[in-house]
């Protein structure tokens, strides 16, 4: 009989066994180590798809919104949206509006020329391990890198181009987008409150889109009737879904019906044709552009006319009114401006009166040695030959002593 305390089998099975365990051990390590390295890239691409498919549902729901008026620096703010972003540590890029790699050599500033990098309504991503991604946005969206100027978001034209907006490396980032809307070339876009610093340029103008009409605007939208003050009008080739079309050499012909027109005869460079108009009559000017084949294009531009401007510059010493004539072409209505000012006795200032053909303006204190003006709107003033009257109704003199006097600087009469 074998003594349990001599034998020695135990002995033998115990480090047999352990070496099994320790080679089993390793194996599910290995596989699971293999499983990570395969999972992880499928957890950065998930993260990125995931968060630009809310940004994506977000900046459609958000073109419904206001939009500002960059152009007019009281212009309310435009809708808005504030995105946070997690970018994981393998993800090289999250690009707004823009390809930033389009020959796909890895460098995000060597884009050459005329290489085509999408038009604004697009988002790129891509991580270290997989592949670049492109999500389509809807038509209406045209992402654009906004540059802080003076305190207002506007978009960056920087080198006469525009840009998306990218984003690099892992980490947190915040960006906010407002809806704006440029009334000079009659877009709106979704602003990044945000420049990156790089140089991914959009292709606004896609050299393949057939232009379907000629859209017409000036700047300013009002000039007065002076035959010097000028408008600019630009013409500007659109396709069918009103997105500019950057066609060389199209003829455009332009007409008017009231004022001067620089050219009537235009030649697109790039979809786009400029001239001015000016006028010495006053009105509203309809502005046509037209081109065979194309549906035809109009703005209107306000001709306001000139003021009525009167430099008195004379004292009323007593009360015999100081009568000026004049004559109108046209029954308008007028505001009339009259700028003075007063000398005090008695603790009273000249009580101005001011008529027209006898009927009265107005009637005012100038209560200022300085000159101040006075407004009267809605004075009604037929066409003919008139009389304006303006009369101090409190004089009061006593020699070397005190002296109530008015001064009269000018009287206007305008819209």
């Amino acid at each position: 009989m074998r003594s349990f305390i001599h034998d020695d089998r135990a002995a033998m099975e115990i480090p047999l066994r352990l070496v099994v365990y320790v080679i089993i051990s390793a194996a599910i390590l290995m596989i699971a180590a293999i499983g990570l390295q395969n999972i992880r890239p499928l957890m950065v691409e998930d993260t990125l798809e995931k968060q630009v498919g809310d940004i994506r549902m977000a900046l459609t729901t958000m073109q419904h919104g206001a939009a500002r008026n960059l152009i007019d620096p009281d212009s309310a703010a435009g809708n808005m949206r504030i995105f946070k972003i997690i970018l994981p540590d393998d993800s090289e890029y999250l690009a707004f509006g823009v390809d930033p790699d389009p020959d796909n050599d890895g460098n995000l500033t060597d884009t050459k020329e005329n290489l085509l990098t999408e038009r604004g309504n697009v988002i790129f991503y891509k991580s270290r391990t997989g592949g670049k991604t492109r999500v389509p946005l809807e038509d209406p969206i045209e992402l654009r890198e906004g540059l802080l100027e003076n305190g207002r978001w506007v978009v960056n034209n920087r080198n006469e181009k525009q840009y998306g907006i990218v984003i690099t490396g892992g980490g947190r980032f915040e960006i906010t987008f407002e809806q704006v809307y440029d009334p000079f070339s009659k877009e709106r876009y979704t602003l990044s409150h945000y420049t990156d610093g790089l140089e991914a340029y959009i292709n606004p103008y896609d050299p393949a889109v057939l232009p379907n009409s000629v859209w017409v605007t000036t700047s300013p939208n009002s000039i007065p009737a002076d035959g010097t003050t000028s408008a600019r009008v630009v013409i500007q080739l659109k396709d069918k879904k009103g997105r500019d079309a950057a066609k060389d050499g199209v003829e455009i012909n332009l007409t008017t019906t009231l004022g001067n027109l620089g050219a009537t005869n235009l030649t697109t460079i790039k979809g786009r044709a400029v001239t001015d108009i000016t006028s010495d009559i006053f009105g509203t000017a309809m502005i046509t552009a037209s081109s065979p084949g194309l549906n035809p294009g109009s703005t209107y531009l306000t001709i306001k006319r000139l003021p009525i401007i009167f430099e008195i510059k004379k004292w009323i010493n007593d009360s015999k009114p100081l009568n000026i004539t004049f004559s109108t072409a046209y029954d308008l209505e007028y505001s009339v401006y009259f700028s003075g000012s007063g000398t005090e006795a008695l603790w009273e200032w000249p009580q101005a009166r001011i008529e027209i053909d006898g009927i009265l303006v107005g009637e005012e204190t100038i209560d200022s040695p300085d000159v101040i003006m006075k407004t009267y709107p809605g004075i009604t003033i037929p066409s003919g030959d008139h009389t304006l009257s303006i009369k101090m109704t409190n004089d009061f003199f006593i020699p070397w002593i005190m002296d109530r006097n008015l001064y009269v600087e000018s009287v206007r009469l305008t819209e």
